[in-house]
């Protein structure tokens, strides 16, 4: 399926959604002001009885009443939900082929997700102010656990690390009593154990009235009311399928908690979050903080490294994030190729095609992966002694019928770089060659796309992977 075809349905599922969701501006607003000012009332029975009675009131009209309860009773998310029904997925949608998915373990950890009535809605709960880049932009970039993960937080937040053995504490704090917890345990914790540390956190809330999203829900809620780019494909970095969102209201402090459980790179985490009800603007901080967190790349998941190989000892296979283009992130599941006759080995994904190519002055290994056209490839390759290095652009570009014309001068490249581009022409490619030395020999490495029919920048992110976990035994 391609990307457009799958933003086609996407969009489509979303609108029939809200159809069915999504009452009138008007309305939402009074419904918000009213579920606000409800909040402010004294505690005597029968202003709590009002209160309760403005809890309810979620649209304009009593047809609209029954149909947002409606919807919000089949939007509970439990477990039998997560055991019989199969939620949307992209993992089934390839960019650049692959085994590309969300970010997720080899061991899924099934959440705990109770089914508790509540007096507020779904509604409720995802009517939270839009965001868009210049949004993103005021805001400062962090670095927290062991500066591997990259945040956006407010610049006057405070942030404090505590490094436990078995459990990474991220406390974030803002001006307006606004304050965020992330729990990041470690990969060998277990199923029981990690729903008994959820249950640690959900007892003190348990007062408190309660709603537990469907995660796909949110995520099209996210993608259709904010006019940014993503960085991962599920819109958050935590996998999707057993992940627990939930959101409790605070009456009588007039408090705003989220908690969200799954695992994030291979990691359980809890995260909670709390706002005051009566600073709205808020509210949006937990999604801005989730759904741009980022590791550096290229980032082994923990808990996925295989067995050594039985001659280099290298691991046979790990799953590690890269990223696509510009901005995106992917989980990549690699296995360790050999280049027998050289004795070299490196890491490719699991579905890569290989095929090995003899040519007059080199050998070439070209890689392809299903659901990209074969027009478009990456390869790496020994130089014969017949090859002539103050001649390699010429070499390389007769030997792949490239144009000489299409040469792009990038002005500062290395030594031996030599990059290409049609620009608007009938072939409509790009790519660049990149000869280089190791131990008195010769390579070359090689990235060439077919832009009609793709690119994402995701060869040239797994052609970069490949020649840096090169070694030669």
């Amino acid at each position: 399926m391609n990307e457009r075809k799958q933003r086609d349905e996407e969009l489509s599922y979303i609108m029939k959604h809200k159809e069915r969701m999504k009452a009138p501006k008007a309305a939402r607003e009074k419904s918000l002001h009213a579920f606000q000012a409800g909040l402010h009332e004294t505690s005597d029975l029968q202003k709590t009885v009002q209160k309760r009675q403005k809890l309810h009131q979620l649209v304009i009209g009593s047809t609209a009443t029954v149909a947002a309860a409606g919807i919000a009773g089949l939007l509970i998310f439990n477990t039998t939900f997560l055991q019989d029904e199969k939620p949307l997925d992209e993992r089934d949608i390839i960019i650049g082929g692959g085994e590309s998915r969300e970010i997720q373990p080899e061991e899924h950890l099934e959440v705990q997700n109770p089914a508790i009535e509540s007096d507020f809605s779904v509604e409720t709960v995802l009517d939270r102010p839009p965001f868009d880049h210049d949004d993103l932009n005021r805001l400062g970039d962090y670095r927290i656990f062991n500066n591997s993960f990259n945040v956006k937080l407010p610049r006057n937040w405070t942030v404090t690390e505590d490094k436990g053995e078995d459990v990474h504490s991220v406390v974030m704090t803002g001006l307006d009593s606004e304050s965020m917890k992330l729990l990041l345990f470690n990969e060998t914790v277990s199923k029981d154990q990690f729903n008994d540390e959820i249950q640690k956190v959900t007892s003190q809330f348990e007062h408190m009235d309660q709603i537990t999203l469907a995660p796909e829900v949110l995520i099209e809620e996210l993608r259709f009311n904010n006019r940014v780019s993503f960085p991962h494909k599920q819109v958050f970095p935590f996998e999707i399928e057993n992940a627990r969102i939930s959101v409790y209201i605070d009456e009588e402090a007039g408090r705003f908690i989220e908690l969200y459980a799954s695992q994030l790179f291979g990691y359980p985490f809890i995260y909670t979050a709390e706002f005051p009800l009566d600073n709205w603007d808020s509210s949006n901080l937990s999604w801005i903080f989730l759904t741009n967190l980022t590791v550096d790349t290229p980032f082994t998941i923990p808990g996925t490294v295989g067995a050594p190989h039985p001659e280099y000892g290298r691991s046979l296979e790990k799953s590690v994030v890269l990223m696509v283009g510009a901005m995106g992130y992917e989980q990549v599941d690699m296995k360790l190729f050999e280049v027998e006759e050289l004795k070299i080995t490196g890491y490719l994904p699991r579905s890569t095609d290989v095929e090995k190519i003899e040519h007059q002055h080199f050998t070439e290994w070209r890689f392809t992966e299903p659901g990209v056209s074969n027009n478009s490839f990456y390869s790496f390759g020994k130089l014969k002694e017949s090859f002539k290095i103050d001649q390699g652009k010429e070499i390389m570009f007769d030997a792949f019928n490239i144009d000489l014309a299409y040469q792009e001068d990038l002005g500062g490249s290395a030594s031996g770089h030599y990059a290409y581009v049609s620009h608007m022409d009938e072939e409509f490619m790009d790519g660049h060659f990149q000869l280089f030395e190791q131990s008195g020999q010769w390579y070359y490495k090689h990235k060439h796309a077919d832009r009609e029919d793709y690119n994402g920048g995701v060869y040239y992110q797994r052609l970069e992977y490949f020649i840096n976990s090169l070694e030669w035994n």
